[in-house]
């Protein structure tokens, strides 16, 4: 052993040590007794840190031996792993570290993060090391590079890390990666509208003005692009850019937006997808797929597809009403085609139905039966909010007839019509087992698209600018080629739906609306009995204003949590989000409650200005602009609360 190595690298224990001595023999000079005891404590010391310094050095040669047999079969300590040419770290089961070679020597600068002998406050591998039986290759970055580690597992259970310096192999994967491309379509929403209602002169100084926007916003960005008609682009551009415009959150929206061009019944926004990949064709497909769904969910925003699904940008406005009708026409003479060669119709609507939803799929027994086909609605008694209609609906003349999820399984043929109303996610249906029995599914919804839509549908009508679903149907009746005739009781469910969703003709009412309550009253709908349908018991107004009273409001939002539970519960909730935006500066409520044991339901209600769609979205849930909901799982109450109030907080930043 070699005293001076031992002395070069405890240079502070040497120092203690001789001055302690000194002392010792200082004190023996006035008292030989005292200065006795102190040197024969100084020697039993100094024996004991020797032996400590002897084992632990001892230990640390073995461990290098584990090493080194581990590098080459031969057995030469020390020298073959200092030899070693991989800058390596030896550390024991705690993460401590046992010894490095002289290339770590030189890293050690890098990694000034090593703290107190320890690597987990610079690298995070003790984690890794006890969940993982066969370890894998990590990053670590230092302070002036980054570096790949391989670790391994030794026998004695110490590990030995080998680094290497890929700092300038990973900066250009990192250029690389910037470099790729990315493609951009964009689509002027409401431009045909604004073309049937404007003078020539205007609406060509209107397309040239949004031109000259778009092409400014393309040039600042770096793109190469290409106007194909009056209202479409299609640009490319790189990563790195790409990047850029995310950060700046796509400020061309907005900037459209503020223009106000034309009349105001014109509202020009602008949509966008965005698709990048490795490739230029994916990109181009991921694109169009991300334009699809920013304009199924009404534009004014943009959709970049990713690998987990897609990131969303803007979606402030709520959009304005599409006048023409020539979409309902088609769809009414498809569906009245798909009816004629089904052997039967099976409607179903999402779970916790609503009147907008039974309305809806009553319109469409009427129309189904105006072929002479049997149709049947799907809906769990069970869990509804809509008995009243339910029950209205099964008597008087021309009743329909409501049947369970289990018995809708059994009733379904492979030449069953499948009609899916007032929503288009595959997990809030009434029974997502219909979805897989390979039925042909037609879907009518007035829903902004969902990530989780129902894919593969044979035909879909999605209007997001509809009131209500029940607004939609009123037109498919009205145009359907088999001419149906309503009884009372299906124009009073058709009306209940739009009363529903309107709010009593108050939010998201255009001349499409009115039109369709203009039929419905036509044929006999009476506005008191579909008044009467909203009647709710006096416990369950109580209860209303007791979830209104405790509510907390903050920034122009109210958070109610309600204790209310039962049958009743979701339709209370409801009800009091509702009331909530009567109180004087709310302009969006939130109602958390509770069902069972850690579900909680988020009912959230604006009048337009805020779209509760985005932050239900946040939260796994959904919607509409001005009225969504989210289900979660696995949390209590307060925290639901804590959740909604952070994700709030986000969106309102994001503004």
């Amino acid at each position: 052993m070699n005293i001076l190595h031992i002395i070069k690298n405890n240079p502070f224990f040497f120092i203690t040590l001789l001055a302690a001595a000194f002392f010792a023999a200082l004190t023996f000079r006035y008292s030989a007794i005292v200065g006795t005891v102190e040197a024969v404590c100084l020697s039993a010391v100094a024996v004991m840190a020797w032996r400590w310094y002897s084992n632990s050095l001892k230990r640390r040669k073995e461990q290098v031996k584990i090493l080194s047999a581990s590098l080459s079969t031969g057995d030469k300590g020390f020298d073959e792993a200092s030899a070693f040419p991989l800058p390596v770290l030896l550390v024991n089961k705690d993460g401590e570290i046992i010894w490095f070679n002289s290339l770590f020597e030189k890293l050690l600068a890098d990694f000034s993060l090593l703290k107190n002998n320890n690597i987990d406050s610079a690298i995070p591998f003790r984690k890794r090391a006890e969940s993982e039986e066969e370890l894998s290759s990590f990053e670590a970055k230092g302070d002036k590079g980054s570096y790949t580690v391989y670790p391994a597992r030794l026998s004695d259970g110490s590990f030995a890390l080998y680094f290497t310096d890929d700092t300038y192999l990973k900066n250009i994967r990192k250029k690389y990666n910037m470099s790729r491309p990315a493609v951009l379509l964009v689509n002027v929403d409401s431009l045909e509208q604004a073309e049937d209602i404007m003078p020539h002169e205007d609406y060509y100084a209107l397309g040239a003005n949004i031109d000259r926007l778009v092409t400014k916003w393309f040039v600042e960005y770096n793109c190469v692009f290409r106007r194909f008609t009056d209202g479409r682009f299609f640009a490319i551009t790189e990563y790195v850019n790409l990047q850029a415009m995310i950060q700046n959150r796509f400020s061309i929206i907005d900037k459209i937006r503020s223009e106000h061009f034309g009349p105001d019944e014109a509202e020009i926004t602008l949509s966008i997808g965005v698709g990048h990949s490795l490739d230029f064709k994916e990109c181009e497909d991921n694109a169009r797929e991300a334009l699809d769904m920013a304009r199924g969910r009404g534009g004014d925003q943009v959709a970049v597809k990713t690998d987990d699904g897609y990131e969303f940008f803007g979606g402030i406005s709520s959009g304005k009403e599409k006048r023409g009708k020539i979409k309902s026409r088609v769809f009414a003479a498809a569906l009245d085609e798909y009816i004629e060669n089904s052997r039967g119709v099976l409607v179903m609507g999402h779970c916790f139905s609503d009147y907008d939803c039974i309305g809806a799929a009553a319109g469409v027994v009427a129309i189904a039966r105006a072929k002479g086909k049997n149709a049947h609605i799907v809906v769990n008694k069970q869990k509804t909010m809509s008995q009243p209609l339910i029950s209205m609906l099964e008597s008087g003349t021309g009743a329909i007839s409501f049947i369970s999820p289990e018995k809708a399984l059994d009733e379904a043929e492979n030449n069953t019509l499948l009609v899916i109303v007032d929503t288009m996610r595959d997990k809030l249906v009434e029974e997502p087992k219909l979805l897989n029995m390979g039925l042909k599914t037609v879907i009518i919804d007035h829903h902004r698209l969902a990530v989780d839509h129902i894919e593969g549908s044979t035909y879909e009508l999605l209007e997001p600018h509809s009131s209500s679903a029940c607004e939609m149907v009123t037109e498919l009746v009205q145009y359907s080629p088999s001419k149906p005739k309503l009884t009372q009781n299906q124009a009073q469910a058709l009306l209940a739906g739009i009363m529903l969703d309107t709010k009593d003709f108050t939010l998201r009412v255009g001349v499409r609306t009115f039109d369709a309550a203009s039929f419905l009253r036509a044929n006999k709908a009476d506005t008191v009995t579909v008044r009467k349908l909203f009647a709710g018991t006096a416990e369950d107004n109580i209860q209303v204003n007791n979830i209104v009273n405790s509510a907390v409001y903050y920034d122009r939002y109210a958070v109610a949590v309600s204790s209310v539970t039962g049958a009743s519960a979701r339709l209370v909730c409801s009800k009091a989000a509702d009331e909530l935006l009567s109180i004087e500066n709310v302009d969006a409520s939130f109602v958390i409650s509770s069902f069972g044991a850690g579900a909680i339901n988020i009912s959230a209600r604006s009048f337009g200005r805020i779209n509760v769609q985005l932050i239900m979205e946040k939260l796994g849930g959904g919607g509409h602009h001005s009225m969504a909901a989210a289900q979660l799982t696995d949390i209590s109450a307060q925290d639901a609360f804590a959740l909604l109030k952070q994700t709030v907080d986000e969106y309102i930043k994001s503004l």
